[in-house]
């Protein structure tokens, strides 16, 4: 059979290392023309592939999913840089050698490095049957185009599973935030459910399986950890802890390859450690748990339901040592879910307790693209296949970037912003310009069809109330609005809208401000609910300096959590938007509002609920659940005027 280019598509991608934009080296495949059949194209463009200072740190890596059995015959590779001359680049570039590999993936039985000559398509042949080829090469060292020839030889049944709806929770611990151990009472009493940042060296120390625990007092002597959990439960407070660190993520224990997951078995011990502890198994044996000098040992003190193993692994801009590949968050994962599937004892959240939550380390943005490469690992390397996590986890922010130009861009600032001498313009949005549900939509459908059973969290959204353009994710005074006031409705808004899709917890970023707002320049230093400096009574009570959008969030908060989200209600006016809440008792609550931000009201808007009493809630400064008023019921409707600033319309206490 005569060989043809086959078509590489980006979603017959599987990204390795998850930073670069491999798409671009199959994106001229018209252009290519055919080198095989002596026939001249265009000569190919070095496309932008990455957007991360420390690109030659680090081998490039990334496998091609053919979908079917293929005969290979040839390959390609186009190598648009000059020869290599160390003596007068110290960057290395210059394509040397790639690396392919075809097979089984993770234990390839195909393995040649290739050589391309300079500036010139060079072929080689490579005679192999595979579904699968994978591409590796310094990153300094990256072809500009790849092409693939063969003919397919065997059908694989690629049946895409029906998408299986998922079942919504009730908001009982939905609103939330990022919070810290020396919080306030008051502060975390705006919410249901706080994502608690600690490094584990705070509560943690020793190596492999040989971890002891010291939550009280912690190890810095400053915090007791139980106290603090216990306080928040009380409350009806859901905690999640993050375990991170400060200056590093977290130590690997060096073992290679990156991927295994016995590199990170320090860690999962400790989680280990933290579940026995705060989980409520009280069956585990006591040999097995550790605690360090001076520390009483208890187990199955049942004050923590869910764990959040690290930040942010994504994140590019700590450099490759900090960096986390796909495949290295999926073995992470896989031996802090369950010691991978018991293969290391005391090891991970399940052997502690079989009915701990464990979602995903919160990705730094929405990217699909490390899901599908994650669960590629899991297929090859987990005996059961599948994703060794409760929740898919990440965060995002709203905002748009203006350039030289005055091309205005919607961005996710928390990823897009990272260029400190960047000359384009960020400020925040609101959800509905940003299209926050839009962007949960491909990782929603992905769900639904291969983990219907997995909840979906946004850990980290949010604005400043800096009014500086410096400040990224400011929300920005208009109109009548002040600043503080827009951060305030705009994280009601986001609550609201990430409720109707069916996001299981929503936490904002982040309970107190870092420093003194007007100073705050930057992302997040001004992103609290209350300002610095932050006074704290004796009994655990702020002093003054709460935001507008501490008294807003604690008003939803009050409102929605004995509710499910029951649907979105056509208004008749593209200015108003209606979400309908039901508690278990099938009472309804409305939340009303204009979806814009250019100061748009609509007076004396007639709201259907049906004949019974009913109060108007408005977010309002200094009032814990809002200033409520009583309305009038005429023929099952209320009036009330609706603006950017949402309203609620509940049933009225029976006395």
């Amino acid at each position: 059979m005569k060989p043809q280019k086959i078509r590489v598509t980006p979603d017959m991608l599987i990204n390795d290392m998850g930073i670069e934009r491999i798409e671009n080296f199959f994106c001229e495949f018209e252009n290519d023309g055919d080198p095989l059949y002596g026939i001249e194209g265009q000569r190919p463009q070095v496309h932008p592939r990455h957007d991360h200072w420390w690109i030659g740190e680090t081998d490039l890596a990334f496998t091609v999913d053919l979908g079917d059995i293929y005969q290979i015959t040839n390959m390609y590779i186009y190598n648009d840089y000059d020869e290599y001359k160390p003596e007068k680049d110290k960057h290395d570039y210059g394509v040397r050698k790639v690396r392919v590999k075809m097979g089984t993936p993770f234990s390839w039985e195909y393995d040649e490095s290739l050589a391309p000559e300079v500036r010139k398509w060079t072929g080689f042949e490579t005679s192999y049957k595979t579904q699968y080829i994978n591409f590796s090469f310094n990153n300094n060292q990256a072809p500009s185009e790849i092409l693939i020839y063969g003919y397919k030889v065997e059908e694989v049944d690629k049946t895409i599973p029906e998408r299986k709806p998922h079942k919504k929770s009730k908001l009982t611990h939905f609103v939330g935030m990022n919070g810290f151990v020396n919080d306030a009472d008051d502060i975390n009493r705006a919410v249901t459910y706080i994502r608690e940042y600690h490094p584990w060296t705070w509560t943690c120390e020793g190596e492999g399986n040989d971890v002891t625990l010291s939550p009280n007092p912690s190890l810095n002597k400053m915090w007791d950890f139980d106290d603090y959990y216990t306080r928040l439960r009380n409350y009806g407070i859901s905690v999640c802890p993050t375990i991170s660190t400060h200056s590093r993520r977290f130590p690997k224990d060096g073992v290679e390859p990156s991927d295994d997951p016995r590199n990170f078995l320090s860690y999962a011990s400790m989680l280990f450690q933290y579940v026995a502890r705060y989980g409520s198994n009280k069956d585990l044996d006591p040999a097995v748990v550790k605690v360090g000098e001076g520390q009483e040992k208890k187990i199955g003190l049942g004050l923590l339901n869910a764990l959040e193993p690290l930040n942010e692994p994504d994140g590019t801009w700590l450099g490759r040592g900090q960096y986390f590949s796909p495949f290295e968050m999926a073995a992470l994962l896989s031996i802090c879910y369950d010691g991978h599937e018991g293969m290391y004892k005391n090891a991970g959240v399940k052997q502690a307790d079989p009915n701990f939550f464990m979602s995903m380390s919160g990705g730094a943005g929405l990217h699909l693209g490390r899901l599908r490469a994650m669960q590629f690992w899991c297929k090859y390397n987990r005996k059961d296949g599948k994703l060794p996590f409760d929740a898919i986890n990440a965060h995002c922010y709203c905002g748009k970037s203006v350039d030289k130009a005055g091309i205005i861009s919607l961005v996710d600032v928390n990823i897009d912003d990272r260029d400190a001498l960047s000359e384009k313009v960020y400020v925040g949005v609101s959800p509905e310009e940003g299209d926050i549900c839009g962007r949960f939509e491909e990782i929603m459908d992905w769900r639904d069809r291969y983990y219907p059973e997995m909840e979906i969290w946004l850990t980290e959204f949010g604005w400043d109330t800096n009014q500086s353009y410096k400040t990224s994710t400011s929300s920005h005074a208009y109109g009548k609005y002040t600043g503080r006031q827009v951060q305030g409705m705009w994280l009601v808004r986001e609550y609201l809208m990430l409720s109707s899709i069916g996001i299981e917890r929503a936490a904002m970023y982040m309970s107190r401000d870092c420093g003194p707002e007007e100073h705050a320049i930057g992302k997040y230093g001004s992103s609290g609910l209350v300002r610095y400096p932050i006074e704290i009574t004796p009994n655990n009570v702020i002093m003054g300096n709460k935001k507008d959008s501490f008294y807003y969030v604690y008003t939803t908060k009050e409102i929605l959590k004995d509710t499910y989200f029951d649907c979105e209600i056509d208004s008749g006016n593209e200015n108003v938007k209606i979400f309908k809440y039901v508690t278990d008792e099938g009472d309804a609550k409305y939340a009303v509002w204009c979806p814009t931000s250019n100061s748009t009201e609509v007076k004396d808007f007639k709201l259907k609920v049906g004949h019974g009493d009913f109060i108007l809630a408005q977010l309002e400064f200094e009032r814990y659940n809002g200033l409520r008023t009583d309305l009038i019921e005429e023929d099952g409707y209320v009036t009330i005027d609706v603006s950017e600033k949402p309203v609620f319309v509940i049933p009225k206490p029976a006395k």
